[in-house]
């Protein structure tokens, strides 16, 4: 039988039906598929998996075996019934026609967390001295991390008790490839985390957009303002790298630049956290999620409390049917809230966190009433130049918004209270209510412009543009220390490297834990 003899054209064709590595196609065909329809619970349900990982990691590190079996299956429960009822948020334009700004928009994030000092390639503030050395204690040291060589500073023996959730999956790969290791992959931990913000965000407003991104990272209180106010220094504004925030004595709120460059490891978890909060429909996972806040953030998880109280109750008045009787309603939003999510798993981690943080002995400064005869002054223009007047804003779009009132609430009354030497509980506790305070701006900004309400549209940019002031200070001083590192190697870039322990702060890391329930029933033996 006589071969037939292939033509070129034939060829061309057998070639053009083979498959090709493209991985950009390939990358679009995926967005096609996710595309089909307008709504997922996909990025809801990655916000759950990044929160469970490092409790899991804690379970295994710090506890019994028995113990940490029983919470494993505990949390896993808990997680795939957060799963399954996880809510859907709009992706209708999760495009292929749009990658070119989802693109950018990532860009934005990642160059962000780069500037942050998060991982040390760019400059760190030298509040990363602490952090960077916890990381180093978890990576050099078995788990539990305890430090029995406690002269001068402790009677007795001491743990390392902290709310270091964030630094877990870092300190894990640290352990297996070395330090550097652990810091490189911390960058893309917290890289995924600022991430699944941004998109959550974008779930809430509807909109994928570069410009809420910039507006995120720029989301600030008028300290620009306040400094000029109290310092009368036009060098304090314009084109320069000072650290703006400090400005009203007795107070500080940070802005979301501030947050990432100085405190991420509460920063992030106390995003995604109230995020998804914002995110639910229903009462059935919300406990189990603010339940990660305790190791997560500790201090944001005291501001958020009103939030999922206010998110709680709201939910339970939407639901109630007036055409049943008082005892159908109450069955049905008891079953939607006591879940088993939330009423088993979610009460045994928060428990389970409450006594490990409980076990710090040492340090003797607690909740106190902050000086407010001292401070009255100071108080009310902080407020008011803080966030009272994106508030004053947004009055007449969002007024009838619960979350409106609840989280001025919050943020009038956390600058009331203080805990510990220093005014960190008002920095931390805030940080929920301004994540709701800019999600209410962002939509009343989307409203007024859709309305053509010019001098609203126009007053809420120009409040954000000049709180952006605070984030350019903070991006400036890291651009311009990165790159005079890049000209001159011996202009440092990353903190100092403490040793954690020997820090005159390590009462706020270390306590004396010897006669604490987690450490004598719960956690595993040295």
């Amino acid at each position: 039988m006589a071969e037939t003899k292939k033509t070129p054209a034939k060829k061309a064709e057998k070639e053009a039906d083979k498959p090709k590595t493209d991985i950009f196609g390939t990358f679009k065909k995926k967005i096609s598929k996710f595309n089909k329809k307008d709504s997922s619970s996909l990025p809801i349900q990655l916000g759950y998996i990044y929160l469970a990982i490092p409790m899991y990691i804690f379970f295994f590190g710090w506890l019994k075996t028995p113990v940490a079996m029983l919470m494993f299956a505990v949390l896993t429960a808990g997680l795939l019934l957060a799963l399954k009822s996880a809510p859907k948020m709009d992706v209708s334009q999760i495009t292929c026609a749009n990658l070119p700004k989802l693109a950018l928009m990532a860009a934005m994030a990642v160059i962000w967390v780069y500037l942050s000092g998060i991982g040390g390639f760019a400059f760190q503030n030298y509040d990363h001295m602490w952090r960077n050395g916890i990381l180093e204690k978890l990576v050099d040291n078995d788990w539990p991390v305890i430090i029995t060589d406690t002269q001068p500073y402790f009677q007795k023996p001491v743990a390392m008790i902290y709310y270091f959730a964030l630094w877990l999956p870092a300190a894990c790969v640290g352990k297996v490839w070395g330090m550097q290791a652990a810091y490189t992959f911390l960058f893309y931990w917290c890289v995924a985390g600022v991430l699944l913000v941004m998109t959550l965000i974008s779930g809430l407003l509807k909109k994928f957009s570069p410009w809420i991104v910039l507006a995120f990272i720029c989301f600030s209180g008028l300290d620009a303002v306040g400094d000029f106010v109290l310092f009368n220094s036009t060098g304090h504004l314009w084109f320069t790298s000072n650290h703006l925030e400090n400005w009203a004595p007795g107070f500080q709120m940070s802005s979301m630049t501030t947050q990432l460059f100085w405190v991420f490891n509460q920063a992030i978890p106390a995003w995604v956290i109230t995020l998804l909060l914002l995110h639910q429909k229903d009462n059935r996972s919300i406990i189990f999620i603010y339940a990660f806040s305790f190791m997560g953030c500790t201090l944001p998880s005291i501001g958020m409390l009103p939030i999922l109280a206010c998110i709680g109750i709201r939910r339970i008045i939407q639901s109630y049917d007036k055409k049943k009787v008082f005892k159908d309603n109450a069955i049905a939003i008891a079953k939607e809230a006591f879940t088993i999510q939330n009423a088993v798993c979610g009460v045994m981690m928060a428990l389970l966190s409450f006594l490990f943080l409980k076990s710090n002995s040492s340090s003797s400064d607690g909740f106190r009433k902050t000086e407010m005869d001292r401070y009255r002054m100071s108080y009310l223009l902080f407020i008011f130049l803080e966030f009272m007047v994106y508030y004053f804003a947004i009055y007449t779009r969002k007024k009838r918004d619960p979350l409106y009132w609840v989280s001025m609430a919050t943020l009038l009354i956390v600058p009331m209270i203080s805990f510990g030497p220093h005014i960190d509980f008002v920095m931390r506790a805030s940080i929920p209510g301004l994540v709701v305070l800019f999600i209410l701006i962002m939509s009343a900004l989307a409203e007024s412009s859709k309305a053509k309400d010019i001098k609203q549209t126009a007053a809420i940019i120009i409040l954000l543009s000049v709180g952006g002031l605070t984030a350019y200070h903070e991006i400036v001083r890291s651009v311009n220390t990165t790159i005079d590192h890049g000209n001159n190697p011996e202009v440092a870039i990353e903190a100092e490297h403490i040793d954690l322990f020997e820090d005159g702060f390590r009462n706020n890391f270390f306590g004396e834990y010897e006669d604490s329930f987690f450490f004598k029933y719960l956690a595993k033996k040295k």
